[in-house]
């Protein structure tokens, strides 16, 4: 903020306006003293010609605190363009009108032009120096800071918060998911997929896998694909250990009910039905949790749809593999009153389908949504197909670029084309039936 030229006044002769000056309590004077005790003053404070402060109360204060008679000050005369507009932003970030995006700005601008200038200078500038400027904690400054990139990359959710609070939680789970993330691309002679980001440990920063996005994007045709359909067995896939594992796995299993002899379910036999006996449902549950450390990342998220009938044994087989199960199932309400009748004499009709969701270490979600959902059934690739507008639901908590998910039973496809549409970084899906399997390929356009 100095010009590098500032004389000393005695801190008694300072004025302080207080009718124009914003009302504020000045919080943390004591931690600016110990500072400016230990390292002494920074910035000087800026007056007039007749000693009225006009930057600076806190460093004042602080002053006060510690008995000091003299303390350094800046005419404000003297200063030049850029000063004068950091004085500004000093004074707008402690205006209590100010909206929580012009706040984010100021503090970001402000700490930028101090950085700025210290370079000059040849001196060291830190978030922990901005925060004490303003009277700010360095987790404070952080946020904001992070919050302030978030809305330069233009991610809408953090821009429409309705208040600072959910934009900081926003993008501090989405710089979280990003360092915690391994990018793929494809390979230019195949199909199969590689490591975008070939970074581990203290170098998966959040810098350097944004610098690898941007390099894919930058040689990677607009045409490329980051998505496929696996004619294959899960059974027998699942036992290869893979260099990249997926860190969202959307799970359709046969839900055990035997709807597979299409009986109650209304024109299933034009799809030609699957096997859906209980024990192909308990050996593809049980083969996932034993094998799932081959193809799944240590933090990742589970969406997986099940059958009422088997919720207490599926929770209880999932927990004890290692996944925080949520207490709360996600519904899907079929709201065109469609669904599995198994006795019109003697029951309902199903009109809804269930789904756990499931975490692992600490994978943040992207945002939260409701954990229910109204939507009409589809039928055009499979007898029992999830619609595209439950998943995008659904696939909102989960789903951004830094995704690798897999189906591994993806009968329509459906899971797959949503998790690209909504820009995962890669999507698998593995379907055993080869018609099915050809089938969802149309689906995504393969």
């Amino acid at each position: 903020m100095t010009s590098g030229t500032f004389a000393y006044v005695p801190v008694s002769s300072i004025i302080v306006d207080r009718e124009n000056r914003q009302r504020r309590e000045l919080e943390g004077i004591e931690e600016l003293a110990k500072s400016i005790a230990d390292n002494g003053l920074i910035n000087p404070i800026v007056i007039t010609r007749e000693n009225v402060l006009v930057a600076g109360e806190r460093r004042l204060t602080a002053h006060k605190f510690l008995s000091f008679d003299l303390i350094a000050v800046q005419y404000i005369d003297e200063l030049n363009e850029d000063q004068l507009y950091l004085i500004e932003l000093e004074e707008n970030i402690r205006r209590i009108d100010l909206s929580w995006q012009d706040h984010v700005q100021a503090v970001s601008r402000y700490h930028e032009l101090k950085a700025k200038k210290a370079s000059e200078d040849a001196k060291p500038w830190s978030q922990e120096a901005t925060a004490i400027e303003l009277g700010m904690s360095q987790a404070n400054v952080a946020k904001y800071l992070q919050v302030k990139k978030a809305m330069d990359e233009g991610v809408k959710d953090v821009i429409e918060a309705p208040k600072f609070s959910t934009a900081a939680n926003f993008a501090a789970r989405r710089q979280e998911r990003i360092k915690n993330s391994v990018l793929r691309e494809l390979r230019a002679e195949s199909a199969e997929p590689k490591v975008a980001v070939n970074l581990d440990g203290d170098e998966l920063t959040p810098e350097a896998v944004a610098a690898g996005i941007t390099a894919q994007a930058e040689t990677e045709p607009a045409s490329q694909r980051y998505a496929e359909i696996l004619n294959t067995n899960f059974l027998s896939w699942s036992k290869e250990v893979l260099e990249v594992p997926y860190n969202f796995v959307h799970c359709d299993f046969p839900y055990g009910i035997n709807a597979g002899d299409t009986k109650g379910w209304s024109g299933a036999a034009s799809f030609g039905g699957y096997e859906d006996t209980p024990d192909v449902y308990w050996e593809l549950l049980h083969t996932f949790v034993q094998r799932q450390n081959n193809f799944i990342a240590p933090s990742a998220h589970l969406i997986f749809w099940f059958s009422m009938k088997f919720y207490t044994p599926t929770v209880e087989v999932l927990r004890n593999a290692g996944w925080r199960v949520d207490d709360f199932p996600l519904i899907w309400h079929r709201s065109d009153n469609s669904g599995i009748m198994p006795d019109p004499q003697r029951g309902p009709r199903r009109t809804y389908e269930t789904a756990l969701f499931c975490s692992r270490g600490d994978r943040k979600v992207v945002k939260p949504v409701a954990n229910s959902v109204a939507g009409v059934t589809t039928k055009v690739y499979h007898m029992s197909e999830k619609p595209t507008p439950v998943l995008e639901h659904f696939f909102r908590m989960v789903v951004d670029e830094t995704t690798i998910m897999l189906d591994p039973t993806a009968g329509s496809g459906n899971a797959v084309k949503v998790a690209e549409a909504m820009g995962a970084s890669w999507a698998t899906g593995l379907e055993l039936n080869p018609d099915y399997a050809e089938s969802a390929k149309q689906n995504l356009g393969l």
